[in-house]
């Protein structure tokens, strides 16, 4: 449906809607649709409604909030082969302007979300040259000691949404 024949992208997505779809009702959307449903509405207003939950930028639109700022690193030194100190000096800079580092964190979690592993394993099986998993895998690396230093940061590691740039 996506328009993609190509069978490493079948499983990509295999993987990406499994690893997303499993909260078991703990997160926006899926409390969502579950308390619309609970009214006896109809199936697809409860759907509806758990669609409408993505769009906040904690929850739905935290992927492309990752998306938005790995493409400005990209954008501002021209390429995703940076070194770890323009990286870190990046990081910086974003935490300095009041921003998060985007896909780090995690509300329950206090360790590297699972979710997160699984793309990442599934990167370094399928496209583990490619120049924008590199970038992310540099980031893995980079962020946590830099957030943890702060001491602000209950979880420095990278949840799922860390990963999206990757195909």
């Amino acid at each position: 449906m996506l328009g993609f024949d190509d069978p490493e992208m079948l499983e990509f997505m295999r993987l990406y809607v499994s690893i997303h779809s499993d909260h078991e009702g703990g997160n926006v959307s899926s409390h969502t649709a579950h308390l619309v449903a609970s009214s006896l509405s109809d199936p697809y207003l409860a759907f509806a409604a758990a669609l409408n939950g993505l769009a906040g930028p904690l929850h739905g639109l935290a992927n492309q909030e990752v998306l938005r700022w790995i493409r400005n690193i990209v954008k501002e030194f021209g390429t995703p082969n940076i070194s770890t100190d323009q990286l870190s000096d990046y990081i910086h800079k974003t935490l300095n302007s009041g921003q998060v580092v985007p896909g780090y964190g995690h509300g329950v979690l206090r360790n590297t979300d699972p979710r997160y592993t699984c793309q990442r394993e599934f990167a370094l099986k399928h496209l583990p040259n490619g120049p924008l998993f590199q970038l992310v895998s540099k980031i893995k690396e980079v962020v946590p000691p830099i957030l943890t230093k702060l001491g602000k940061v209950k979880n420095p590691w990278p949840n799922v949404d860390a990963t999206v740039e990757y195909y």
